[in-house]
């Protein structure tokens, strides 16, 4: 659901950064981003997390740590999620493998930068399209966190699909 009549006072808060960061490491045992603002708070809230200059190398670099045994999650905005589809179709969905993306929706809202309008129209669908499911940080909370991760272990690739004024920012 697009949120562009509402503004961004009028968001309920999910959860802190602190709380979204502990929630997270509980969920999954390796984390790597390519820093937004939506995370700025949380990534220095986490224990440890790998810089990816890109997201398709977040996500190479996931895989890797996924047939090590290791459970990865992925922050990145939603404009990375299109460079990130090829690879994420290659390694993952071609393997096998789950891993949890967190995906700031960037661009839903009429007062946010115009390079992110487009990608707030089509995130959504995007996922659908590409079989990806999307959980809604928005609706769920930090359950949806634990669902999303939850899911992924079970050799899916999730999305948890996160709001502008969820986390405190």
């Amino acid at each position: 659901m697009r949120r562009d009549t509402k503004q961004r006072e009028l968001f309920d808060q999910k959860a802190t950064a602190e709380e979204f960061a502990a929630c997270l490491e509980r969920q999954c045992d390796w984390v790597a981003a390519v820093p937004d603002s939506v995370y700025r708070r949380i990534l220095p809230a986490l224990t440890m997390w790998h810089f990816a200059s890109r997201e398709n190398h977040a996500v190479g670099m996931a895989f890797g740590v996924r047939l090590g045994g290791k459970r990865p999650a992925i922050l990145m905005q939603n404009s990375g999620l299109g460079l990130s589809i090829d690879a994420l179709l290659g390694t993952f969905s071609l393997y096998k493998q789950g891993v949890l993306l967190v995906v700031s929706d960037r661009g839903v809202l009429p007062w946010e930068e115009i390079q992110h309008q487009e990608w707030g129209r089509i995130t959504k669908p995007l996922l659908a399209a590409t079989e990806i499911e999307a959980i809604s940080f928005d609706t769920e909370g930090l359950a949806g966190l634990e669902r999303a991760a939850k899911r992924a272990e079970k050799r899916k690739i999730v999305a948890l699909v996160v709001e502008r004024g969820n986390i405190n920012e």
